[in-house]
């Protein structure tokens, strides 16, 4: 078994995962879907620059998704965080079992798969959202003094000036500047959740690799079905296989790019 770990380790460093330097955090958020110019602020280089897929993020960083754009992130314990178009996002904190986040404005949904004890909080102007069990919400920004929080399933807690409410399944949370705050039916959905649903899905289905990872490696499962196979060889057990073809003269690292974080350079792959 232990072979069977270094085999994949080793494979995931060539095929998949991008390579991260020496922060344990590094990582434990990243870029995982791009639509259209999302654009990247870090603390390293003060500038704006394009996202790349498979980019970690870290505390500080700031992600502006454009219009006709969508990103989406994917945490370590699985959950993932999507934006919709004219989006500002802020990553506050990433610790080991909780992630806060800062929606400046725009639309983010989360589907949050974060085992027992573990925390996902998104801030806006007006509230706080937190949630400590799986479930799936969204955080919609009409203006700079609003906040909608509406639960699709599970609930969450929201702070606001005026104290904490409970949002349940079904519900919409509309927080109006400081002083008014409506609990309400969850409205129809529209076509960005129906995109989101249809992704959750996809998720879904592409995690079949996960019967065969170690735990800290079950996020990528997704990237294992995609890029290869799993077959069963004697004296070792199920192992994966890249199906990507691989060109003539390919080597590794030729296809992808540097990216200077923390101090250290990362290469985040484009597979």
């Amino acid at each position: 078994m232990k072979k069977l770990i270094k085999l994949i380790i080793f494979l995931i460093a060539l095929f998949i995962i991008p390579s991260y330097s020496y922060s344990a955090n590094l990582g434990a958020v990243r870029l995982n879907l791009i639509e259209g110019d999302v654009q990247i602020l870090t603390e390293d280089t003060g500038d704006w620059a394009a996202a790349a897929i498979n980019m970690p993020l870290q505390e500080g960083d700031r992600i502006w998704v454009p219009q006709d754009g969508r990103a989406e992130l994917l945490l370590s314990d699985g959950s993932a965080l999507r934006l919709r178009e004219n989006s500002s996002l802020d990553i506050l904190r990433i610790e080991d079992h909780s992630f806060q986040f800062y929606l400046d404005t725009g639309n983010a949904y989360v589907n949050f798969r974060g085992p027992k004890g573990h925390l996902v909080q998104v801030d806006t102007p007006v509230a706080s959202i937190r949630a400590y069990d799986e479930g799936i919400f969204r955080v919609d920004i009409p203006d700079d003094r609003s906040s909608d929080i509406s639960v699709d399933r599970g609930l969450v807690y929201a702070e606001t000036r005026k104290g904490s409410t409970t949002v349940s399944e079904g519900y919409t949370l509309s927080v109006r500047g400081d002083d008014y705050a409506d609990l309400h039916p969850l409205e129809l959905s529209d076509g960005w959740a129906k995109w989101n649903g249809e992704r959750d899905r996809s998720l879904d289905r592409n995690r079949y690799s996960s019967r065969y990872l170690p735990q800290e490696l079950s996020p990528y499962s997704s990237d294992f079905d995609r890029y290869g196979t799993w077959q069963s060889v004697p004296e070792y057990g199920y192992v994966w296989t890249p199906s990507v073809v691989v060109s003539t003269g390919w080597a590794p690292y030729s296809q992808g790019r540097w990216v200077w974080i923390r101090g250290e350079y990362v290469w985040p792959s484009l597979f």
